[in-house]
């Protein structure tokens, strides 16, 4: 995406939820200047989001028209998850759970994950 340099996250989510159900935002700032650099992420809860929302390019956005892509680092994560299961590679893959209850148990989670 090439986007407008005073976008907010809002103003994605907004634009967006016209295709589908935003999850998550993330606009991509340089770490020095904190300035934007014109592209951000957009994850939709349903994958039938995307195609519809790679419809949007050209759209204008805050004056400016955007271009819209699927995400290369998620291709490449499929992919290498796809390989792993190819291959019979089934070993631990760390997984980040947040937001827990503080009375969840670790012997809970395992129930779960397990």
């Amino acid at each position: 995406m090439q986007l407008a340099a005073r976008i907010r996250p809002r103003d994605l989510e907004d634009f967006f939820s016209a295709v589908g159900k935003v999850r998550d935002v993330r606009i991509i700032s340089d770490r020095n200047s904190r300035r934007s650099k014109g592209i951000a992420y957009v994850e939709f809860c349903e994958i039938q989001s995307v195609p519809l929302a790679i419809g949007l390019t050209g759209q204008r956005l805050l004056g400016v028209p955007i271009i819209v892509q699927a995400s290369q680092a998620e291709k490449n994560r499929l992919a290498a998850m796809a390989n792993n299961l190819q291959k019979g590679n089934g070993g631990p893959m760390r997984l980040y759970v947040g937001s827990l209850h503080f009375n969840i148990t670790e012997d809970m989670l395992r129930g779960i994950f397990e």
